[in-house]
């Protein structure tokens, strides 16, 4: 029966026709929002929401999901409901991977091609170059302003490590909320001593303007995951959002507290001879390396388990439960953050993403104040060289060398309403230049072509999405340089150098762990890789580091 039939009706069986008659119009108004609301709630978005989720300084192998010990419930469920990828890659460093996840291109082509901190800028000067400055190029649009271009809402929190001046920041670069570390590392307690080694206010921002911790329950690992699950629980409207999530754990300063901590202790006495047996092993089944790929060796600055002292083994156990806790308790975080998009119905239509910017780091701040309780906020220590090896296994090398111990990373990607073949691996070698086609790619978003009337730079990198209906990916030649550690990665064949050294080539389909070097065998292969990173060395602008080398002894 239509409206206004059951409104004659309705007048027809009363005496007071015109004070029924406003009762019936109101109660008429009220359904028809009802059914609005329903048809709203009920009509499928087309357009995911998507959730982007980056580690820092974690390795290959450190999730449970990726064959680690440390307990990671929540990354372990993205996994089995979504895609992992074997052989996908990022730009061997913080700054530099960062600058490819935000703009599609590689780090030179968006301006950093080394870091921008105060420490570089005898890189800077030396090569005086639009491919090494100190912030994200103005000229290349970011995935959030092409998004938020294309109707998104985009939000952005924690490290950026992009640029540390204004207008460089997350709310200048296209985020409409922010919650941001500019700088690249924190003290996690948010005071006590900083990257200087002084007790200050870490360079934190909430849109444009300048943040500063409480000194007393503060740990940013939750300050982040809270946040992030907040923008979530108060997103408005019918456009959907992009939140992109940069934790700082587990980089150094080792912080976690000290009941996460103790859960760990004494899981690492076994050493890392037998952990890095145990990884392998696990990654094995797992079906995500070969069998036929050998776990790398020790590296020579490592010494054998069995040879170091008592003192040392409970050194190093505290450290990696350290190390564990601070990864444990971002998974928690991300928990709370899925568990904000499911309380608000929103899971099936969110494409989730997970990654890290760099294999493990071999760096150690070492700046602990003396007598400090390691793990505390008078503490600021790494895990070195000790704890990377493991992290990276079961690769060779560790942050910013682009041997695979420094550039592999786990990826994992859920949507519940185009993925429905969960728990599946993927192994077509793919690069984070390749993240913003896909972002734009189900995003329904045209990248950008100019900025102020000058043409950008075309994307580089390729949309995934073929793989979510199981398709194949295209076969493509992707690039690496970092402090001139440089490298070539064409179908099976992958050609590297470590700074200063000669150039190796490796079979990746037989020895992906690196250490079988083919290139005085197959000189011809490598000749051919050769040519073609000198080539796109020259387009991207990435210099050759011979020249900081004899800037630096010049300086001497």
């Amino acid at each position: 029966m239509s409206h206004l039939r059951l409104l004659v009706v309705l007048l027809a069986l009363t005496k007071s026709g015109f004070v029924r008659l406003v009762s019936v119009i109101l109660l008429l108004t009220a359904i028809s929002g009802c059914h609005a609301q329903m048809r709203e709630k009920e009509r499928p978005e087309t357009r995911p929401n998507i959730v982007l989720i980056m580690a820092d300084d974690m390795g290959y192998s450190d999730i449970g999901s990726y064959g680690g010990e440390v307990d990671t419930p929540n990354l372990d469920r993205l996994a089995a409901e979504g895609i992992r990828f074997s052989q996908f890659y990022n730009a061997a460093r913080c700054t530099p991977t960062r600058a490819s996840l935000l703009t599609g291109l590689y780090p030179h082509q968006a301006g950093l091609g080394h870091m921008p901190d105060g420490y570089a800028t005898l890189v800077r000067k030396t090569f005086n170059s639009q491919s090494y400055t100190d912030h994200l190029a103005y000229d290349t649009p970011t995935i959030a302003e092409m998004l938020r271009n294309g109707g998104y809402r985009t939000f952005m929190v924690g490290k950026w490590h992009l640029g540390y001046d204004r207008p460089q920041w997350p709310v200048d670069r296209g985020f409409d909320r922010s919650f941001a570390l500019i700088a690249g590392a924190m003290n996690y307690y948010g005071y006590g001593l900083q990257l200087s080694g002084k007790v200050q206010d870490p360079p934190m921002a909430v849109d444009d303007h300048v943040y500063s911790p409480p000194r007393d329950g503060f740990f940013s690992t939750d300050a982040f995951s809270n946040h992030a699950a907040a923008f979530i629980r108060e997103h408005e409207g019918a456009e959907p959002f992009f939140l992109y999530l940069a934790y700082n754990a587990p980089h150094w300063p080792l912080h976690a507290p000290a009941e996460d901590v103790a859960k760990y202790r004494g899981r690492y006495m076994k050493g890392w001879d037998q952990i890095r047996r145990e990884r392998y092993r696990r990654l094995v089944d797992l079906g995500l390396i070969s069998r036929k790929w050998d776990l790398a060796p020790r590296p020579d600055r490592v010494p054998p388990w069995a040879s170091v002292t008592e003192q040392e083994e409970e050194q190093w156990d505290l450290e990696m439960s350290i190390y564990a806790a601070m990864i444990e308790r971002m998974d928690a975080g991300i928990g709370r953050v899925l568990g904000a998009l499911r309380k608000r119905g929103l899971e099936e239509h969110t494409l989730v993403i997970f990654l890290s910017d760099n294999g493990g780091a071999a760096e150690d701040p070492n700046r602990s104040r003396e007598g400090a309780l390691l793990g505390g906020p008078d503490s600021y220590e790494g895990y070195d060289i000790r704890g990377a090896h493991l992290s990276s296994s079961p690769f060779r090398l560790t942050k910013k060398y682009v041997h695979e111990g420094g550039i592999a990373t786990p990826l994992i990607v859920r949507w519940p309403a185009r993925i429905q073949h969960g728990g599946e691996i993927r192994h077509e070698p793919s690069h984070i230049i390749d993240l913003v086609p896909t972002l734009l790619d189900v995003a329904e978003v045209t990248p950008q072509d100019s900025v102020q009337s000058r043409a950008t730079t075309p994307l580089e990198g390729a949309s995934l999405t073929p793989v979510f209906a199981s398709k194949p990916l295209p076969a493509r030649t992707i690039y690496w340089e970092h402090e001139g550690n440089r490298a070539v990665r064409q179908g099976r064949w992958k050609l590297v150098s470590k700074h200063p050294g000669d150039w190796e080539l490796y079979d990746m389909q037989k020895d992906r762990t690196e250490l079988y070097d083919l290139s005085h065998e197959r000189p011809e292969k490598a000749q051919e890789l050769v040519g073609l990173y000198d080539r796109w060395a020259a387009r991207v602008g990435a210099q050759p580091w011979e020249r900081i080398d004899r800037a630096r002894e010049q300086r001497r």
